[in-house]
């Protein structure tokens, strides 16, 4: 159905919004498509960088971008789209961007689903451990559902893990 991933974005940024405000109810909630600029470039624009000391080392270009900000804190967080299997190249490269701005949440995306190698690094030699961040925060993989525009829950990597 779609034909390239930037055709991915909108629908996503429509999806992470929704997920975000249940989320997080008495915040407001900005997403925006980020896959063209430097998410630094972006905060400044949009008069968040404040919220975030060390916003200029954000030289990261994230598909999606969510800004959380309650009465108490502001947070990031991140989707990365993908329009083919993802591999574990894909989430080498969200990991690196979530070890730098440590988003609240970090998804990877595709309307594919994982490669069999990956199947077999979690499913197989439930290697999770690779997908952490932070102490307790972890890269989420999902498969996109394209007929219903919405994450397949089912498809949840780490299984178990609820969102």
């Amino acid at each position: 159905m779609y034909k390239a991933e930037k055709y991915l974005y909108p629908d996503i940024c429509k999806w992470f919004k929704f997920f975000l405000e249940q989320k997080f109810r008495q915040s407001k909630i900005q997403v925006a498509d980020t896959s063209r600029k430097n998410l630094s470039k972006w905060l400044v624009e949009n008069k968040l960088h404040e919220a975030f000391p060390d916003y200029q080392t954000y030289e990261i270009e994230v598909d999606v971008s969510g800004v959380i900000e309650s009465s108490k804190e502001v947070h990031l967080a991140f989707v990365e789209c993908k329009l083919g299997k993802i591999t574990l190249r894909d989430i080498s490269q969200l990991l690196g961007y979530s070890r730098v701005a440590l988003p609240v949440y970090s998804f990877i995306i595709s309307p594919k689903g994982i490669s069999q190698s990956l199947n077999s690094l979690f499913n197989i030699f439930r290697r999770n451990d690779v997908l952490y961040y932070s102490k307790d925060k972890h890269v989420i993989i999902g498969k996109w559902d394209e007929r219903r525009k919405d994450l397949n829950l089912n498809s949840i990597i780490p299984k178990g893990f609820s969102i």
